[in-house]
């Protein structure tokens, strides 16, 4: 009688990590990666002059690809966010940079022409593009808010 105990003991002990095993794995290889790709400045407020530091880390299941013309883009809040220029490219507009899945992409912003108040990076990619080839706007990823005082 106590071993046939301590084989229904074993046997729902066994039950419990495989049932915790296949939820992780679930998780982990189901439900994430998101489609998303994390941008991140890296402070949340600057000094006109200041260098902004830019992480986008790709969690998107593609690569994704940059455009040699304008591989960000900032908006202003007024009420809702709006873009404004930063300068006209005065080349032909090609993909130069990509981030592979899973990887990280770090770069830096002079910020001593910005405006100030509150503000975000949005980051157009164009996705599983080749280097060389026309970039063309295919999804829009957006870096957390940050403020210029």
């Amino acid at each position: 009688m106590k071993i046939q105990v301590k084989i229904v003991i074993f046997v729902l002990i066994i039950l419990v990590i495989g049932f915790y095993w296949g939820f992780v794995i679930w998780e982990t290889y189901y439900k994430t990666p998101r489609a998303i790709a994390l941008i991140r400045t890296d402070k949340t407020e600057y000094q006109p002059g200041e260098n902004l530091k830019i992480k986008i880390k790709n969690n998107f299941k593609e690569q994704i690809c940059f455009s040699s013309c304008y591989p960000y883009l900032l908006e202003k809040k007024n009420g809702e966010w709006k873009s404004y220029p930063y300068g006209e490219c005065q080349k032909r507009d090609l993909i130069e940079n990509c981030v592979d899945f899973n990887k990280t992409k770090v770069f830096e912003i002079d910020l001593a022409l910005i405006e100030k108040g509150p503000h975000r990076i949005a980051i157009p990619v164009c996705l599983d593009c080749e280097i060389g080839e026309e970039f063309r706007e295919d999804k829009r990823f957006y870096s957390n808010e940050f403020t210029i005082k």
